[in-house]
This record gives structure tokens, C-alpha cells and sequence, in this order.
């Protein structure tokens, strides 16, 4: 890899935590967050859906979509029903989040940390006549591949909209420094802030971006970067931090 900086597209947080490790290895970081993320009152928005959340049993499945939405979403949710319903997670860092706070899950995906690996392992963990609901905690249109599958399964769905996405100010001053860049590096962890950012970012420094090298976190994130024109497309070991890092680290 010949790149000098690494564009980071995650929330700002995320991304300052991985500037400081990738740094090191010599990459300027460049951050420009699509998005920020602010909670949603559920009982408010969708008062039927969170009452029958509420009042749902131990065949029904309450499914976490991300840690986000665990640090939005399970405040929402009452110890009561906790108790009573079967806890999915998404993946291993849903799951540590989740443990973290005293959440015991009793489903996750076997291996991978997408919609389609969680469906994989629900479908052979469940009957196709199980009946029962589902309540996956997500963002406004996350996880309808989710949704579509569970339904395929029998069950009946809600989705639960636990926080949203805001489009984060472009900052002109970092990204002016991509114009030094020998090469660029993009990470990118979502589908949304890649079409978000190719759609908002100045032309001329989205072809700047579309000529370097990007690292995607999954083969359905990998296909939609090819659209783009990249000159390689890598897939990172993992969607968090520590992967990234690992996956830089080979790269450079």
C-alpha cells in the first residue's frame, strides 16, 4: 500500500480513537464522519410497537442490530421483559455490549457480524412455524434485510427505531488535506455514509478518494465499493476498531 493519509468515515468518536492507533504506522488521518447519531424516544414514536415490546413472551426475540443500539436501545426496554425474551445479537461487539451491561444473550450470529449471518444462524436455531414476534432495535431503514428474513421465518416483526442518523458538517479544513495526499486509504464500515459522503463531499475530492485504495468490513460493503471505481477494494477482519487496525497494519 502506498497511501500517506487514511480518510475515516465513523462517527467522529470512533474515528479519533482510530486516528491515534493508525497514526503510528504512518497514515495522516483525515476524518469526516458521515454522521452522528442521536436517540429516539421509541415510546413516543411508536407507542403500539413498544407496548407490545412490553408485554411480549419468552418465545419472542428482541434483537440488538449494533452496540448503538444497545447504548440507545436497551434503556428503553424494561428489566421485566428482559427477563422474558430470547436476546439476539448481531455480532460479537453487540454481544460484549450487551454483556457489559448485564444482558445475558441467548442468540447470536455463528460467525460474522451482518443481517445475512445472523439469519443463517436464527434459521437453524428456529422452526419455520415457530410463530412468535421479533423486535429488532435499529435506525430508521436499518436492517430490512433483517426484517424480510425473520418474516420469511414465520414471525411477526417490529422494528424499533432506538436512534437516527444526522448528516455530520463537511470540514473543508481536513479535507483540504487530502490535496497533499500521495495516496488515500478510505475506511468504511456503512453502506449509508458511503453513498451519503459520494453524494456530498466536493467532486474533486471524491475523485481523490475513488483513486486510492479502500477497506470495507464485509463482502456486501466490498460489492458496493467496486461501483465506485477504487483502484483495490480490501476486507478488513472485523468491524470495530481493533480489526481495522489489524487489517491497516497488514497493508501497510
Amino acid at each position: 500500500m502506498k497511501a500517506s493519509h487514511a480518510f475515516l468515515t465513523r462517527p467522529r468518536d470512533e474515528s479519533t480513537a482510530l486516528a491515534a492507533r493508525i497514526e503510528p504506522l504512518g497514515l495522516e488521518a483525515v476524518i469526516q464522519p458521515a454522521f452522528r447519531f442521536v436517540p429516539v424516544d421509541a415510546g413516543a414514536e411508536q407507542p403500539e410497537d413498544t407496548k407490545a415490546l412490553a408485554g411480549a413472551g419468552s418465545r419472542d426475540l428482541l434483537l440488538f442490530t449494533s452496540p448503538r443500539a444497545v447504548e440507545y436501545g436497551l434503556p428503553q426496554v424494561s428489566r421485566d421483559a428482559l427477563s422474558r425474551l430470547r436476546i439476539a445479537a448481531i455480532g460479537p461487539a453487540t454481544a460484549r455490549a450487551l454483556a457489559r451491561s448485564g444482558v445475558r444473550t441467548s442468540l447470536q450470529a455463528a460467525s460474522g457480524y451482518t443481517s445475512e449471518d445472523l439469519l443463517q444462524t436464527l434459521g437453524q436455531e428456529l422452526k419455520q412455524d415457530s410463530g412468535g414476534s421479533a423486535f429488532i432495535l435499529a435506525a430508521p431503514r436499518g436492517r430490512i434485510a433483517l426484517a424480510e428474513g425473520l418474516e420469511k421465518m414465520g414471525l411477526a416483526v417490529r422494528t424499533l427505531m432506538v436512534y437516527r442518523a444526522e448528516a455530520e458538517p463537511l470540514d473543508r479544513e481536513a479535507l483540504s488535506r487530502l490535496d497533499s495526499a500521495r495516496d488515500v486509504l478510505s475506511v468504511w464500515t456503512s453502506a449509508n455514509a458511503m453513498r451519503a459522503l459520494a453524494q456530498r463531499l466536493p467532486p474533486a475530492t471524491w475523485f481523490r478518494i475513488c483513486q486510492g485504495e479502500w477497506l470495507v468490513i464485509s463482502d456486501r460493503l466490498a460489492r458496493l465499493a467496486r461501483a465506485y471505481g477504487p483502484s483495490d477494494v480490501h476486507l478488513a477482519t472485523g468491524p470495530g476498531n481493533d480489526a481495522l487496525v489489524s487489517s491497516i497494519r497488514n497493508l501497510t
